[in-house]
């Protein structure tokens, strides 16, 4: 049986894909990421506190604090839409083809041809399946899009074909 996918890589898939990225093989690091900034509000906050009746003292704290929270909250879209500025022209659509031994993606700008053992890390969310490649490298593809069997079944191959587990990241 063959599966295909068609996938167009707009901010949702691109957010999808910062998101798995972040929550498999960056999870140590995004977790000491987040635990410094929110040492970093708390000190703000402390600050804020001291400097109670200084304007721009206080102003400023605010404004870092809520910079703060904002790319913390949306860090995932943030680094999907940079994603997206530095994408090659021709890669906002693939099409790919899966085979028991690899997959291939046809973009407008390139074909590329994957061996299961390469993906690192295999990733769900509500919309997508997402391969982790690297550290700064991901694969999506629509769950909605996929051709040639169920979703189960998709799953399950992927599993015997990769030796990975997929993880459900949710979003």
């Amino acid at each position: 049986m063959e599966f295909t996918c068609h996938t167009k890589y707009d901010q949702q898939a691109l957010t999808a894909m910062a998101r798995a990225v972040r929550k498999t093989v960056r999870a140590k690091r995004s977790r000491m990421v987040r635990i410094w900034a929110w040492i970093i509000i708390a000190l703000l906050a402390v600050s804020l506190w001291i400097s109670w009746g200084n304007v721009w003292q206080m102003a400023a704290d605010c404004i870092v604090i809520a910079a703060l929270l904002v790319i913390g909250w949306k860090e995932d879209a943030i680094n999907g839409y940079f994603a997206k500025r530095k994408a090659l022209p021709g890669t906002d659509a693939a099409d790919t083809a899966f085979y028991p031994d690899h997959f291939l993606v046809k973009t407008a700008a390139a074909e590329s041809k994957w061996q299961y053992d390469k993906i690192l890390a295999l990733a769900e969310t509500g919309a997508y399946l997402v391969f982790i490649m690297g550290k700064n490298h991901a694969l999506a593809f629509e769950k909605a899009a996929l051709v040639g069997g169920s979703l189960p079944e998709f799953r399950r191959f992927l599993e015997e074909q990769s030796g990975q587990n997929i993880q459900n990241i949710g979003g």
